[in-house]
């Protein structure tokens, strides 16, 4: 217990990696596969990150309270522009462009199903967007961002500790291509884009964080609407395709003009006094 306490980021990497890979391999080795419909056991291993920010956070006194200040900090309104703004404009061109496309008569697919998502109970879109933001948003950006972007920056630039954080990321998605159907469809060509793609949200989502003040609420908010245009039966194909790549072209974006600091010269959110003031 005592190297726990002493070690908050590898401990947080222990618990998180525990509870997901153990549910995902439990699936894996029962010869399951996980597509769109209600798997409880998929989604217990989709919350893995907050309950090892939880567990990690509640072995040191005031890291609880702390890491649920993050929850409740309301950003200013550009902010939660950037993180429904977005997703939601990409997937507005996108599918107007379809419609388009399908008006000339080249036949591209346009009844789309926005209400279906991997392991996910089939519902309506704005009920799965809900449950997305809650699972997937809170569940993961609660340790991704939440404790161990905030833990990593007060040693390391934000890129950099955004870059370690994609990292871990990218590593804790392993077990979902053993049993999710559109992990295992992916060529193997594609890995390399599917890593560049984990980094970029990585990048993009550091900044965003940074910039809210440190709130876990507007990241979260970004993640669900981000996983409806990018995951979600109606979403394959190219509106997928172009979420992810304009991820990669927003992150390439924010280091090369330095909107994300590379050097400790930046402070990080976290570090400063009354971060809510800044955002």
């Amino acid at each position: 217990m005592t190297w726990l306490r002493r070690h908050p980021i590898a401990c947080f990497l222990l618990v998180t990696y525990a509870v997901t890979w153990g549910a995902w391999l439990s699936l894996a080795a029962a010869g399951r596969t996980v597509g769109p419909g209600f798997q409880p056991l998929y989604l217990l291993g989709l919350v893995g990150p907050l309950i090892g920010a939880v567990v990690t956070s509640s072995l040191h006194a005031g890291g609880l309270h702390e890491l649920m200040l993050r929850f409740t900090r309301i950003p200013r309104t550009r902010w939660w522009l950037v993180a429904l703004g977005v997703p939601l404009a990409i997937g507005a061109v996108t599918l107007v462009g379809s419609l388009l496309i399908a008006t000339f008569g080249i036949g591209y697919r346009t009844d789309r199903d926005f209400g279906a998502f991997t392991g996910f109970p089939l519902t309506t879109p704005i009920v799965l967007w809900l449950m997305l933001v809650l699972v997937d948003g809170f569940g993961e950006e609660a340790g991704w961002r939440g404790f161990l972007l905030s833990h990593l920056q007060r040693k390391r630039s934000p890129l950099a500790a955004s870059l370690v954080v994609g990292g871990c990321w990218a590593l804790w998605h392993w077990p979902a291509f053993l049993i999710c159907d559109t992990y295992r469809a992916l060529p193997l060509a594609v890995l390399p884009v599917f890593f560049l793609g984990i980094l970029a949200g990585s990048v993009f989502l550091a900044w965003l964080y940074d910039k809210s003040g440190g709130s876990i609420l507007v990241v979260a908010v970004w993640h669900g609407t981000y996983n409806l245009l990018s995951g979600s039966v109606g979403a394959r194909g190219a509106l997928a395709a172009i979420e992810t790549i304009a991820v990669i072209v927003l992150a390439v974006v924010l280091v090369t003009a330095r909107r994300i600091p590379g050097s400790r010269r930046g402070a990080p959110a976290s570090r400063r006094p009354t971060p809510a003031a800044h955002a």
